[in-house]
């Protein structure tokens, strides 16, 4: 019987040192994990300041392509932004110059770049033209102009129709990349609808106007839902692109916000005034996670993570006496910590995917409440659009 024991256990141990062999001749055999995520032109991130990393680290304030003046190629990846972690985790070379088509990263992502600016810049002829913004705004124009010259084609819209689209042919255009990413995050739709309603509403509300405050407060909601309605509109557009263009890239949609929902009354009054639009940014979040449905994608909530206001208990006076604008924009963004969560959960839902992981039982059934409540938050939404 000892004999036995013993032979039972040599078995083992040599099937243990094999399984443990072929393990480590794996690891070893010189196979990237994610050489999938490297294909074509790699990793392609759209978005807004969000997505640059406005606050993100020591050096947030460069842009990401030093871009004032024409004629420089230098790119500025921003460390702690949630594009560079992902991109580190994974191991794809960022571009140091943007002619640099060994990169596998590509950060394509401005302050206040907004759903029509993408479609422009990709020459998707829709009907979503921001005339209101985009080229209206001296800085916006300027910007579309630059990225014109080192992205667009011949099918990017143009004002005048004689822009200098893709001047050197040195740098890929929008199109080009998109067509062949194989992993592709997009996060548009705070400028569409927040930034737009802070410029054309909140900043030209005169808060000493006690008397004008009640319809200057009901002007700016009326603002937020009509850039909703704008943007639920136009976003898709954005994503049937990706799908008839690329069908196999790996494509995260980045939910969205309430920088402010823990913001307070005032410094003596906790009541969380600032929740008062969370109504807004649920429901664009319930449209983004239909759409990830809808076309096979996966939706990243990112509406709990870390923001100046949550994180120091900020007050709504508190907020508004804020004079430095950079302070102030700071408000609207994630903290670095929350920069970093918002990495960790996309680089999670890559993972899964590229492991084959299929959700458990407790995930499916939170989806199916999810889509429940995203469903009756969105027929509710157009029932009480019919009233308004």
């Amino acid at each position: 019987m000892k004999r036995l024991s013993k032979i039972i256990a040599l078995i083992l141990a040599v099937v243990m040192m094999a399984s443990l062999v072929s393990v480590a001749a794996f690891a070893d055999d010189g196979t990237d994990p994610y050489a999938a995520l490297k294909e074509g032109v790699g990793y392609v991130a759209i978005g807004d300041s969000f997505t640059r990393g406005y606050g993100a680290g020591e050096n947030w304030q460069d842009q990401i392509y030093l871009n004032d003046s024409y004629g420089n190629y230098e790119c500025r990846n921003v460390d702690g932004s949630y594009p560079k972690r992902v991109a580190d985790a994974f191991g794809l070379y960022s571009p140091a110059d943007i002619r640099d088509t060994s990169a596998r990263m590509w950060p394509l992502a401005h302050d206040a770049v907004s759903t029509a600016y993408m479609l422009d810049l990709l020459g998707i002829d829709d009907g979503f033209r921001d005339e209101e913004f985009t080229y209206n705004e001296s800085y916006m124009m300027e910007r579309y102009e630059t990225d014109l010259r080192y992205f667009g084609d011949p099918l990017s819209y143009t004002v005048d129709g004689n822009s200098r689209y893709g001047e050197t042919g040195e740098v890929m255009s929008v199109r080009e990349m998109l067509k062949n990413a194989s992993l592709i995050t997009l996060e548009v739709g705070q400028t569409d609808v927040i930034y737009k309603a802070q410029i054309f509403g909140l900043n030209k509300l005169d808060l000493s106007d006690t008397a004008a405050l009640p319809a200057g407060v009901a002007n700016i909601v009326s603002l937020l839902w009509k850039y909703f309605d704008y943007w639920k509109d136009a976003y898709p557009l954005l994503l049937d692109f990706i799908k008839e263009n690329n069908p196999d890239a790996e494509v995260i949609l980045v939910g969205t916000l309430n920088p402010i929902k823990d913001a307070t009354l005032s410094d003596d009054v906790a009541i969380k005034i600032g929740s008062a639009i969370n109504v807004i940014m649920d429901t664009m979040n319930s449209y983004t996670r239909r759409f990830a449905r809808e076309y096979g994608y996966t939706f990243v909530d990112i509406s709990d993570v870390d923001t100046p206001a949550a994180v120091t208990q900020m007050s709504i006076g508190h907020i508004l006496s804020i004079s430095d604008p950079i302070e102030y924009a700071l408000i609207a963004h994630p903290t670095p910590d929350g920069y970093a969560q918002i990495a960790e959960r996309i680089i999670a839902a890559v993972e899964a995917d590229l492991a084959g992981e299929q959700p458990g039982v407790m995930a499916r059934i939170t989806a199916f409440f999810q889509a429940v409540a995203d469903w009756f938050r969105m027929v509710f939404i157009k029932f009480a659009g019919l009233f308004a």
